[in-house]
C-alpha cells in the first residue's frame, strides 16, 4: 500500500496554525516540553521531566484526566470502562500507586467457573463435552470455549522473553493471521469461530498471531494474581496529575504542530498557541490521525498512525432488580457466541449490576443501534440464555470506546505486517516532536506499557534537551 499525505497525519499542510509569528519570536517559549494527553503515559513522562527540572505543560483535549482509564463514578458501584486489571508484573504502576497513596485491591482475576451459551444452548462446563451445543472436533470436545485459545496458544511458536518480538528475524513464523495460525496448529473451523467470537481484536483473520504470542510472553513474565485500583482506576491518574507542579490544562484540543529550528508551536482549537522547546504526543493513534503537522519528519510514524488497528469494545451496564444469578445455581459469568451479549460479568451483588462486553467483531453493528434498542435486544437475548434474568434487567449505560472522540478504540493490536513497522517507528530518530503511548511500549502492555513508553520518551527528551 502506498501512503499519501492525505492518508497520513497531514504532514506538509502549510499554515495550518493561524497567526504564525516571526522567527525571532520563537525564543520566547512557555515551556521546555508540552505534553499532549493526560493519560498514564503523558502524566508519567511529565512527572519525570519535572523531576529533572524542566518546565512542563500538559494539555488534555477532554474534560477528564486518565485517558483510557475511566471509572464511571456516576453509576452504582463505580464500574470501570477501562483499565481494570493490574498485572503482577506491573512494577512501575505499583510503585507509582504506592508513592501516591493509591491502594491496590485483591480480586481482579478472571472467574474460573463460567456458564456458556453456545449455538443457542445454555450449558455449564461439566456438561459441555457431551452437549448438543458442542460442535467441536472430537479431539477438542473436552475443552470449554473459553479454554480453546489457551489450548492452541500452547502449540504456537513462543517468544522466550518480552523483547524477542522486536527482532524482525522472529516475525516470519508468527506474523500471519491468527485464524491461519490456529488452523495450522490443528484448530477446527468451529474452534476458530469460537475463539474469534470474543476476541481482543477486530477479526480473527486480520489479527496477527504475533500479537497473541507477544501477549502470552508478557503474561508469562509476571505470573500471579492481578489486582484492581482502589476507588476506581481513574484515581491513579488523578493522583498523578495532582502531584504535578502545574495541573493539566483541560479541554485543550490540539489541532496540529509546527516544528521550527529551536521550538515547536502547538495550535489549539479556538486559536490559542503554545511555544515549547519540545513536544511529546501521547494520544492514541486514531486521535493523532486528526492532527496536522508541518514537517516531513517521522515518515514511519505517519504510516503507523494511518494503519495501526485499535480494538473495538462496546459495553452495556445493566441494573438488576435482584441478583438473579444466585437463583439458578449457575456461575455468575456468562460466556456466549451471541453478538449482542458477548460476555456478561457480574459487577456486584449489592447493588446488583452486570456488564456485557460486546467484543471487537460485533461492535460495529451494535454501535449502529440506538442505546435503548441495543439494550432491549441484548436483554432479550440474555433472558433467553438465562431465564432467571426475565424481567430483572434495565439499562444503566451504554459505553462504546469507538464513540469516544479522544480514543476511538479500547487499545491497539497488531494486524498482519504491523510488527516490523511498529518496531521501526519506535526507533525512528525524533526531531523536536516525540511520541509515546501504550502502542509504543516495548516489553509491557496495557497500563504498564503506557508507563513504560512515557518513561522511554522522557529519557529520550532529557538526552537531547
Amino acid at each position: 500500500m502506498r501512503y499519501s499525505r492525505r492518508t497520513t497525519l497531514g504532514f506538509g499542510a502549510a499554515a495550518i496554525i493561524a497567526g504564525v509569528a516571526p522567527r525571532a519570536a520563537w525564543a520566547s517559549t512557555e515551556a521546555d516540553v508540552v505534553v499532549i494527553g493526560a493519560g498514564l503515559s503523558g502524566l508519567h513522562a511529565a512527572a519525570l521531566l519535572e523531576t529533572a527540572g524542566l518546565r512542563v505543560i500538559v494539555l488534555e483535549g477532554s474534560d477528564r484526566i486518565g485517558g483510557r482509564l475511566h471509572t464511571l463514578d456516576h453509576l452504582p458501584g463505580r464500574p470501570e470502562a477501562g483499565g481494570v486489571q493490574v498485572g503482577n508484573g506491573y512494577a512501575r504502576l505499583r510503585a507509582i500507586a504506592a508513592a501516591r497513596g493509591i491502594s491496590l485491591l485483591d480480586g481482579g482475576n478472571e472467574p474460573r467457573t463460567v456458564l456458556y451459551h453456545i449455538n443457542g444452548v445454555t450449558v455449564d462446563a461439566a456438561a459441555w463435552p457431551t452437549s448438543a451445543a458442542n460442535r467441536l472436533d472430537p479431539a477438542e470436545r473436552a475443552v470449554v470455549p473459553a479454554g480453546l485459545a489457551g489450548l492452541y496458544g500452547g502449540r504456537m511458536p513462543p517468544f522466550l522473553d518480552t523483547l524477542q518480538w522486536r527482532d524482525p528475524a522472529q516475525h516470519a513464523a508468527r506474523d500471519i493471521g491468527y485464524g491461519a495460525m490456529l488452523r495450522s496448529v490443528g484448530a477446527s473451523a468451529e474452534a476458530v469461530r469460537l475463539i474469534g467470537t470474543n476476541l481482543n481484536g477486530n477479526d480473527v483473520e486480520t489479527l496477527s498471531a504475533l500479537h497473541v504470542v507477544r501477549t502470552a510472553a508478557i503474561y508469562r513474565s509476571g505470573p500471579g494474581p492481578v489486582r484492581t485500583i482502589g476507588g476506581g482506576s481513574q484515581r491513579l491518574p488523578e493522583a498523578m496529575a495532582a502531584a504535578l507542579q502545574a495541573p493539566p490544562r483541560m479541554r485543550q484540543r490540539v489541532l496540529g504542530m509546527f516544528e521550527g529550528t529551536d521550538a515547536v508551536r502547538v495550535g489549539i482549537a479556538g486559536g490559542s498557541q503554545i511555544m515549547a522547546r519540545r513536544a511529546l504526543v501521547t494520544v492514541p493513534l486514531p486521535v493523532l490521525r486528526r492532527m496536522r503537522f508541518d514537517h516531513d519528519r517521522s515518515p514511519l510514524m505517519q504510516r503507523l498512525a494511518a494503519t495501526l488497528p485499535y480494538t473495538h469494545a462496546s459495553f452495556l451496564y445493566l441494573n438488576a432488580a435482584r441478583p438473579f444469578w444466585l437463583d439458578d445455581g449457575g456461575p455468575p459469568t456468562l460466556w456466549t457466541d451471541d453478538p449482542l451479549i458477548g460476555r456478561a460479568f457480574v459487577l456486584s451483588d449489592t447493588p446488583p449490576m452486570l456488564k456485557l462486553w460486546i467484543a471487537g467483531p460485533h461492535t460495529p453493528a451494535a454501535d449502529r443501534l440506538p442505546p435503548d434498542v441495543l439494550a432491549a435486544r441484548a436483554i432479550a437475548a440474555l433472558e433467553r440464555a438465562r431465564p432467571a434474568a426475565r424481567g430483572q434487567l434495565s439499562l444503566a449505560q451504554h459505553f462504546s470506546w469507538q464513540n469516544q472522540r479522544f480514543a476511538h478504540g479500547i487499545y491497539h493490536h497488531l494486524g498482519v505486517g504491523h510488527a516490523s513497522l511498529l518496531v521501526a517507528a519506535s526507533e525512528e530518530a525524533p526531531g523536536r516532536i516525540h511520541f509515546a503511548g501504550e502502542h509504543l511500549a516495548r516489553s509491557a502492555s496495557g497500563m504498564e506499557g503506557a508507563l513504560e513508553s512515557g518513561a522511554l520518551a522522557a529519557a529520550a527528551i532529557l538526552a537531547q534537551i
